[in-house]
């Protein structure tokens, strides 16, 4: 029995066209040493962006929640008019040295409080037209592929469908839920299959086609497996984002020409009880990111690794009767790694002029994608919105 394009894969990869994609997955690239990277962390539900970055001398913050305002002696200082949550500690760290940047006020015009239409927005770069189903980190894909046939540009590490944001007019990235899916599954029913179609000899159409792709996948595997078994240069704390960071380091330590990843990290949406919950979401993420950054750092991959962490909009600046705070409009994001000078960037908000009750964008999130795009990857951008000013 032929083994079908279907029923040959890599448990945990779903791929339109797995096999022809396989073929050149994680090949190394040439130069990889000097390949920049991307890595994008979405904080799914909306993240309140003034309980993250804290205008601390703004008494209309105090005013308008007296139950979830934080008290700025217990904020990591920016500077002298903002501190981070003070579950946010390891971040302050990253700030104090230069490896993070707070971008304030971003967002867009006529900003939709809807998550599902939101996150359209962000993920296509498009605020006025519905999505057709390419996303800028798609876009991206498209380019990197076009200059190096055969490589695999994207890849989303998480559980999730792919998101709109990786989808491509030639590439459909992979998606992986974790370091045991790069792995070849091992099917008894398949060995006598799989020891034809990699055995050598002369072969024809379908057979010599599979063939050549079997080896292709097993190499890939093999590499990924050698790759991730090298122990982390640095500890990682015991969280689903952590072992994701994780797996990413590992990849581009191991010289896999992915350039581009995304990973999620949800329960944002923080309508009720808001003070633990988004206590425990962001402790998370300054524990995972900056323990992936010590590991970058470790592994000599810093500066050619750079994590944008962004959420599909802020929060309303007054909390509700349940102690939580609504959907609102900017938020603040954060720039990690890199060869970014660090540093507070952007309008910090002003909560005595406000957007029907919101923080007014002052920073459209299409101008950081033109620096992401153009600035930090060297590609054509997915807009015409001039670039953000990222620095270093």
């Amino acid at each position: 029995m032929l083994v079908t394009r279907r029923r040959f894969l890599i448990d945990g990869l779903r791929v339109t066209a797995l096999v022809p994609a396989l073929a050149g997955f994680a090949r190394p690239c040439s130069g990889s040493q000097a390949e920049r990277v991307l890595v994008v962390v979405q904080l799914t539900g909306g993240n309140d962006g003034l309980n993250t970055v804290v205008p601390l001398r703004q008494d209309g913050y105090f005013r308008a929640r007296p139950t979830l305002g934080m008290k700025p002696s217990n904020l990591h200082a920016l500077d002298a008019d903002h501190g981070l949550h003070p579950s946010l500690g390891e971040l302050g760290e990253l700030f104090a040295e230069g490896q993070l940047s707070v971008v304030q006020g971003v967002g867009y015009p006529g900003a939709n409080r809807s998550h599902f239409r939101s996150l359209e927005i962000w993920h296509s770069a498009d605020p006025a037209q519905p999505p057709r189903g390419i996303g800028w980190l798609g876009r991206m894909a498209d380019q990197i592929l076009r200059t190096a046939p055969g490589s695999m540009p994207a890849l989303h590490v998480g559980d999730e469908e792919l998101p709109l944001a990786l989808m491509g007019r030639s590439v459909f990235a992979p998606t992986v839920r974790d370091e045991h899916s790069l792995r070849l599954a091992e099917l008894p029913s398949l060995a006598d299959e799989r020891s034809r179609l990699v055995a050598p000899g002369a072969a024809t159409g379908d057979l010599a086609f599979l063939r050549g792709a079997a080896r292709s996948a097993y190499a890939a595997a093999e590499r990924m497996e050698r790759a991730i078994a090298q122990p982390a240069s640095s500890a990682y704390p015991d969280l689903d984002l952590a072992a994701k960071l994780r797996l990413i380091a590992r990849l581009v330590a191991g010289g896999f020409d992915t350039r581009l990843f995304l990973v999620t990290l949800g329960g944002f949406d923080t309508h009720a009880r808001q003070a633990q919950l988004h206590a425990a979401r962001l402790d998370e993420l300054a524990r995972s990111l900056a323990a992936f950054q010590r590991d970058l750092t470790a592994l000599g991959a810093r500066e050619r690794v750079l994590t944008f962490v962004f959420s599909e909009f802020g929060r309303r600046v007054e909390e509700n009767a349940s102690r939580g705070t609504d959907h609102g409009a900017a938020a603040p994001v954060f720039l990690a790694g890199g060869r970014m000078s660090g540093g507070m960037k952007g309008t910090p908000p002003d909560l005595e002029h406000l957007v029907d009750g919101d923080v007014g964008f002052t920073t459209d999130f299409r101008s950081l994608y033109t620096a992401l795009e153009r600035d930090w990857m060297g590609l054509e951008p997915s807009t015409s919105v001039p670039a953000f000013e990222l620095g270093g």
